[in-house]
């Protein structure tokens, strides 16, 4: 099993300019490429959207994939409100990344407002404030300009396993539904107890499901 630390995460990483979803799906088909098959790749979040983008850009790469809560921009669901995108932007090259955390957990994952106050207080934790938080607003910005790719999805010719948690914000299970609704091959598993983290917090009850699932659908 490989892990990808996908690219606007990574410290080590240039920015000279923008990441968008299709440098990190190219990042995902090089790995695929290089181990060879059989390829079973999961995606969590915007990493959902981007192991997406990767089965249609090199569909000879992988047997199959799963996501979690994929954050799709639809045009009838928009990820976000422009205004708040650029607010959050704002705040984080203002150099105070709790309040671009807080308008991010607010208003584009969709956690009460008191929660996203606190959250403030990871603004001062040094991994937060020069990676997670910056590359959490960038993975907005990113969304946005792809845009609506739910058209395109229905191109995936591969098995697609999709996976909610049953306390995550209404519009992730909702998004993840719009995108069951246009893929030719998917089944619905939801993780019970499980927010958006689930991948995280819920790992134990999450492995289960994949390897059913690999076993089901990639042939070793």
């Amino acid at each position: 099993m490989l892990r990808v630390t996908r690219r606007r995460y990574r410290a080590d990483a240039a920015r000279w300019r923008p990441v968008d979803v299709a440098d990190e799906a190219a990042d995902v088909v090089a790995v695929a490429r290089a181990v060879g098959g059989p390829c079973y790749v999961f995606g969590h979040s915007a990493g959902g959207v981007v192991a997406l983008e990767a089965a249609l850009a090199a569909p000879e790469c992988f047997d199959a994939l799963a996501v979690f809560e994929p954050a799709l921009d639809a045009a009838e669901l928009p990820l976000a409100d422009p205004a708040s995108t650029l607010a959050a932007r704002r705040a984080l090259d203002g150099r105070r990344p709790g309040r671009a955390l807080e308008i991010f957990l607010r208003d584009m994952v969709g956690v009460p407002a008191s929660t996203a106050r606190l959250a403030r207080l990871l603004g001062l934790v040094p991994r937060f404030r020069s990676q997670l938080i910056p590359g959490q607003i960038g993975d907005v910005e990113a969304l946005e300009r792809l845009g609506d790719r739910l058209e395109a999805y229905r191109d995936i010719g591969h098995h697609v396993l999709l996976v909610t948690g049953t306390k995550s914000p209404g519009h992730l299970r909702r998004r993840t539904e719009l995108l069951r609704q246009v893929l030719p091959s998917s089944d619905i598993r939801h993780i019970e107890g499980a927010g958006h983290t689930g991948p995280i917090r819920k790992a134990s009850e999450l492995a289960p499901v994949l390897l059913a699932d690999i076993g089901a659908h990639v042939s070793v």
